[in-house]
């Protein structure tokens, strides 16, 4: 049987389904006004649920909010 580069990565794929985590790592950086800014587009959208959720809405959206500023700790 003749092997292949496709066999290898079949061969690889097989191996990565089989381990426990993710197996790819990613180094992206992301500047404190990037995260800051994803964290207050959640806190915005839990605070579009204050109708339906109440106070579990205010407290996440809180919650999340308070992630913005430990990040520049």
């Amino acid at each position: 049987m003749i092997h292949t580069d496709e066999d290898d990565e079949f061969a690889r794929i097989e191996h990565e389904n089989k381990m426990k985590g993710q197996p790819y790592h990613f180094d992206i950086y992301v500047s404190p006004s990037q995260r800051n800014h994803v964290l207050e587009e959640v806190a915005r959208e839990f605070d579009s649920m204050r109708i339906a959720f109440g106070d579990t809405a205010d407290s996440f959206a809180r919650y999340v909010r308070d992630m913005k500023h430990d990040a520049k700790t």
